[in-house]
């Protein structure tokens, strides 16, 4: 089996893609169910009355610790910014209402 589906899913098994196009699809799916772990968590955490900021400063702490995990600090800290730029952009970002 050459995807992470199985057969009769439904789901493409990536037949006739690149190499680099297949990763980017398992990755994007990883990332999908990641989040979605992730989304979970946070609101057990905002039903047991924490704080957003609270919520927010451990999930720092946690994307250092993943970060950090056998690469060179240098990597994680270029990481992290990439990061702060993104909230940064965000932040600045025109609002519709």
């Amino acid at each position: 089996m050459s995807g992470r589906h199985p057969p009769g899913t439904g789901h493409d098994d990536g037949a006739g893609l690149s190499p680099e196009a297949r990763i980017a699809e398992v990755h994007a799916a990883d990332v999908a169910k990641a989040r979605a772990l992730l989304k979970d968590a946070i609101a057990m955490a905002r039903e047991q009355w924490l704080p957003g900021n609270a919520i927010a400063d451990a999930l720092v702490q946690e994307l250092i610790d993943l970060g950090s995990r056998g690469a060179p600090p240098a990597r994680t800290s270029a990481y992290l910014r990439g990061v702060a730029h993104l909230l940064d952009d965000a932040a600045a970002a025109p609002r519709t209402n």
